[in-house]
């Protein structure tokens, strides 16, 4: 019998968890697709989880907070920061519902190197920042390619004179929703609960199992969405039309554990 999704995160971890994070102010935009044009995005063992008769992608933005690597203490202010990420709902042939994240845009340098060396999740180097005000919540984040590949070459090129024309790359992401009511569907769900995430690293896809209460889900109004992070990701035109669902989750504890090798 498959597991009701609003329950699916609330099963208790099968192994002890490596990280423990606040989230808070989650905004989760996500567009109907077709599942063909999505297989070449997802890991191998894994495909294009079809939900209410469509695959989905999306872009899911959160303050990054209070986090804790078991049994250490929590990291306060420290492993506080903004991400922003664009993903791929997917499932693996033993039916676990998780993401395939295409990016996970972030300011914090250590996170950088640690989930790509570790976890193989492919965090960047941007300029990310939220605020909320009431029920307006904005997340912004902004990278530049030069600097994430080559970060010193890219520092010793800021010192250096620049032809006035010359435009440096960079990607880019906005959104801004004002939060509802509490909406209570099996969408909502579907779209927002997943177990964990599907990963590429070296040769293996991995499932890295994630746990949380069950949420409190809003639905939410689109006030602004921009950007070109999409193309950058092999998603362009993303943002060209409006999403076919915009959620907020005002916050939850999220934990990580190890969940297996899927391929």
């Amino acid at each position: 019998m498959t597991q009701p999704s609003w329950t699916r995160a609330a099963a208790p971890l099968l192994h002890r968890p490596v990280t423990q994070h606040a989230w808070d102010d989650i905004v989760f935009a996500h567009w109907r697709h077709d599942p063909s044009a999505l297989e070449r995005l997802v890991p191998r063992g894994t495909r294009p989880d079809v939900v209410d008769g469509s695959a989905w992608v999306g872009l899911t933005a959160y303050v990054f907070r209070e986090t804790r690597v078991p049994p250490f203490p929590s990291a306060g202010r420290l492993g506080r920061m903004t991400e922003v990420t664009l993903e791929v709902l997917t499932v693996d042939d033993q039916g676990r519902h998780g993401v395939t994240y295409r990016t996970v845009d972030t300011p914090n340098v250590p996170a950088i190197v640690a989930a790509h060396a570790l976890l193989g999740v492919p965090y960047t180097f941007a300029h990310a920042r939220s605020r909320r005000r009431g029920e307006s919540i904005v997340h912004r984040s902004v990278r530049h390619p030069s600097r994430a590949l080559h970060p010193v070459r890219w520092a010793r090129s800021l010192r250096q004179e620049r032809p006035a024309d010359t435009v440096r790359p960079r990607h880019a992401a906005s959104v801004r929703v004002t939060a509802g009511d509490v909406v209570d569907t099996a969408l909502a769900a579907e779209l927002t609960t997943r177990a964990g995430i599907h990963a590429r690293h070296l040769a293996q896809t991995l499932f890295w199992q994630r746990q949380h209460p069950p949420l409190t889900i809003r639905t939410a109004s689109l006030d602004r969405l921009e950007g070109d992070l999409p193309d950058a990701v092999g998603m362009p035109g993303l943002f060209d039309r409006e999403p076919d669902s915009v959620l907020v989750v005002d916050g939850t504890t999220v934990r990580y554990a190890w969940g297996g090798i899927v391929r």
